[in-house]
């Protein structure tokens, strides 16, 4: 439950504001938990499904942890957990930035080819998802980085050849940076849930 200090403040007012029994409003708190409960487990949720079109999921993630920690006084979602879950999500952003470089790096990938597959990955997964959520996403990610990286190294290096693998090795870089990235957003989600009082 809620912070039994927080909670017995909490009934003392409804009580006097609305005139309702300890029952009743102890019926209303259990409601509003439940309530926030499934805010928070949809938020995070849709902070995967972020994650997985290359968009910043992950922090939001965190900073609904952060949130539900604030208004719980920190009880549950204590400082231990939060930085659990800063570091989860640190781990996720390096391995994602590690993996694209390496990629990237083994073919000597010029500069513009990296950031317009970055580029082209966030605007494709966008994309995508409006035309099919979770596929689409993933698909249309994939297909605009490696589009974007090929445009760019080719305009660079005028090798068609070389350009070809610039993309395959970025793109394959990136895709291993996601999985990694999505397995901790899938953890962190897991380890909020356990947290959440009921």
């Amino acid at each position: 439950m809620v912070c039994s200090t927080v909670k017995t403040l909490l009934i003392g007012r409804l009580i006097g504001a609305t005139g309702e029994s300890v029952e009743e409003v102890y019926a209303l708190l259990d409601e509003g938990l439940t309530a926030g409960n499934l805010l928070v487990i949809l938020v995070t949720v849709i902070g995967i499904g972020l994650t997985a079109i290359g968009l910043p999921g992950n922090w939001l993630i965190f900073f609904t942890a952060l949130g539900y920690g604030y208004l719980e006084s920190f009880t549950h979602m204590n400082a231990t957990v939060l930085l659990l879950l800063f570091g989860a999500l640190l781990i996720g952003e390096l391995a994602e930035f590690v993996a694209g470089s390496l990629g990237a790096k083994k073919e000597n990938a010029s500069r513009a080819a990296i950031a317009a597959a970055f580029i082209g990955g966030i605007v494709g997964g966008l994309v995508g998802t409006g035309f099919m959520p979770g596929l689409g996403s993933i698909a249309g990610a994939i297909g605009a980085s490696f589009a974007a990286g090929y445009l760019a190294e080719y305009a660079f290096t005028g090798n068609k050849e070389q350009a070809a693998r610039v993309a395959k090795s970025i793109v394959i870089g990136q895709a291993m940076g996601l999985i990694f990235k999505l397995a901790v957003a899938i953890g962190m989600v897991a380890f909020i849930i356990s947290q959440l009082t009921w």
